[in-house]
């Protein structure tokens, strides 16, 4: 599942439409079950009954919905193949410098929905560089991707934003990803790390 900050409308559109299109069909499922239930209590149809659900309920996922899961998969194989080989920073409220960039948070530990700030001061980046975006995906599990726009401040190198993290099952997790200047610009991401303890 791909969270999305409540500063990014556009973030998981794939598992959106997804998830609309599976509460359609159940609605249309259950309309339909209460139409046909008359006839299904007759032992002579309900094994046809059984077996044509069967077959729609096959036909919808991998006509519908499995495009679709394998959109919003596909978009975290992509991250975890581009992290694979990278140097990374783990983020605290230290600086943490690499690649001429220099990153903290405000805080030592992160915990699950509580609003951190992480700050990046980057000097290298041309002014033009208003907005840099952080993309995070959990390592030891997959909890969809997370994204987050980082604004510079006005007249300087540096650039801020709030950072809200979405609760998991494990007291524990590793969130991996980079930071990434303008698509326009030359400059390379740099790769960060943060933990996170519930």
């Amino acid at each position: 599942m791909d969270f999305t900050n409540s500063h990014s409308p556009h973030k998981n559109q794939h598992l959106f439409v997804f998830l609309n299109q599976v509460s359609d069909k159940i609605h249309k499922y259950v309309q339909y079950k209460e139409m046909i239930q008359p006839v299904v209590r007759s032992k002579r149809y309900r094994n046809v009954f059984l077996a044509l659900s069967a077959f729609t309920g096959s036909y919808f996922f991998f006509d519908d919905g499995l495009p679709q899961l394998r959109a919003v998969v596909g978009d975290q194989a992509a991250l975890a193949k581009d992290n694979s080989s990278h140097t990374y920073c783990l983020l605290s409220n230290e600086k943490c410098a690499i690649d001429g960039a220099n990153i903290k948070l405000d805080r030592n530990i992160i915990r699950p929905m509580e609003a951190a700030k992480i700050q990046i001061e980057w000097p290298s980046l041309p002014s033009q560089a208003e907005t840099l975006e952080l993309t995070l995906e959990g390592e030891e599990m997959m909890m969809g991707v997370y994204r987050q726009k980082l604004i510079r401040q006005t007249g300087t190198n540096l650039y801020s934003g709030e950072l809200v993290l979405p609760f998991c099952v494990s007291d524990e997790m590793t969130w991996q990803g980079k930071i990434a200047p303008p698509a326009n610009s030359s400059q390379q991401p740099v790769y960060v790390s943060i933990r996170m303890i519930k």
